[in-house]
């Protein structure tokens, strides 16, 4: 007790032996006396109370110029800001007190490591909540833009760089209580050498999910085929990617497999194909098969809904059963449902022009049957006939093709949906 006196006048605190009971300098605990015990509980609480005040006037001070912003990035800033700084105001008011108790040379060189610590917890802190206001934004500017596919690179990177930031503030957290982070980081490498041996299989799918986000062959709501399998994709993990079946089951492939897989992303398509092969009779007459590619060609000009480039129809060969006549077209249509009324609408026209030309589609078979065989309606091939006739004659008999005066004056002149259907109906 006697040296009581003699220590803290030098730190200015001669008086304070007569007016605290001597309990408060005897009883100690991890060589600090109760009476520092008590003063770094008051300097905790009058920092904590200062911290309040601080960010409370920061925020009454930028409030007005938040309210006048026309975004809501700055409120997010201010509130991601809010906590870190208190805390780092609570830290640094702390640690500037801690010379007023005279605390023992341990005590003030744990205590200093700890507010070293604290104003790292701070920093950390504050640079979290950053990153989650970016990835915020950039999340936010992607959905507009309309690239949701790369949307799935957010969660990943602002995972890996929250985890290298933590790290960092633990490796220094570490540096600061006088721990050897050299030979700590050197045997994280070696066991991180193991961990990455032990987990191959893991890291590819990463970096599989990694490129599947990048290069976006697929997105989150494609119709797509991989493999031998089709389905919808409904979610790129970071493991694997889940796939809805036409079934309406759920495959999910890890993403090192699926990556690797030839890829059909039907979601992309910007119009589809129409390519039926008509198998007409051999009893089809040389001017019925004329009037048939005349009218055909007509039609597929004329819809609507059917890409004039390319839009052909050509007899291409003598089949083992019939006269194959080949379509292709491409319908303007991206939804496959939209597409299916299209192309039924389609085959009704053609099978009236095969009909009106007075031939039929033939079909394989392999039975021999005796039966009176009428042969081609009579009116109807003198009607074709003479059709095809007063085409030579004016010069209007469009084979091998139409000009592009006649497919510009023809264009979209059919009516569709046709007549007596619904207006509204386009699936």
């Amino acid at each position: 007790m006697r040296e009581i006196p003699s220590l803290y006048d030098e730190f200015g605190y001669g008086r304070l032996g007569a007016w605290l009971p001597p309990v408060f300098f005897e009883s100690h605990f991890l060589e600090i006396q109760l009476w520092q015990w008590l003063g770094l509980m008051a300097v905790l609480f009058g920092a904590y109370l200062m911290s309040w005040f601080i960010a409370r006037g920061m925020t009454l001070l930028t409030r007005p110029m938040v309210i006048r912003s026309t975004t809501d990035l700055d409120d997010r800033v201010l509130q991601a800001v809010i906590g870190p700084v208190r805390l780092l105001v609570a830290t640094i008011l702390t640690w500037a007190a801690l010379p007023a108790l005279a605390l023992s040379i341990p005590a003030q060189h744990f205590f200093s490591s700890a507010a070293k610590v604290g104003s790292l917890l701070a920093a950390t802190w504050l640079l979290l909540r950053i990153v989650d206001v970016v990835a915020d934004v950039i999340d936010a500017n992607l959905i507009e833009r309309g690239d949701p596919g790369a949307n799935a690179l957010i969660p990943l990177g602002r995972k890996a760089v929250k985890a290298l930031i933590i790290g960092v503030a633990i490796l220094a957290s570490l540096d600061s209580f006088g721990f050897d982070v050299t030979a700590l980081i050197a045997g994280l490498g070696v066991g991180g050498l193991a961990v990455a041996l032990a987990a191959q299989k893991t890291i590819e799918n990463l970096f599989g999910g990694a490129t599947l986000i990048a290069d976006q062959p697929v997105r989150v709501g494609d119709f797509c085929r991989f493999g031998e399998k089709v389905g919808t994709v409904e979610e790129i993990g970071m493991r694997s990617t889940r796939i809805r079946t036409l079934d309406r089951t759920v495959v999910t492939v890890p993403n090192a497999e699926f990556a690797s897989l030839h890829l059909e992303n039907f979601g992309q398509r910007d119009r589809m194909r129409y390519a039926p092969v008509l198998g007409l009779l051999y009893a089809t007459t040389p001017d019925q098969m004329r009037y048939v590619l005349v009218e055909l060609r007509r039609m597929l000009y004329a819809h609507p809904r059917v890409l004039q480039d390319p839009a052909r129809v050509r007899f291409v060969k003598f089949g083992a059963f019939s006269l194959d006549v080949e379509i292709f077209a491409y319908i303007d249509a991206t939804d496959f449902s939209e597409y299916l009324g299209i192309a039924e609408d389609l085959n009704l026209r053609i099978m009236d022009i095969v009909a009106e030309s007075g031939t039929g589609f033939a079909f394989p078979s392999s039975t021999t049957y005796l039966a009176r065989d009428d042969g081609p309606d009579p009116e109807r091939t003198k009607r074709a006939e003479a059709a095809v006739r007063e085409w030579r004659e004016r010069g209007e008999l469009y084979l091998p093709g139409f000009p592009e005066e006649q497919i510009e004056t023809m264009a979209k002149s059919i009516e569709y949906p046709p007549p007596g259907a619904p207006r509204n109906v386009t699936k």
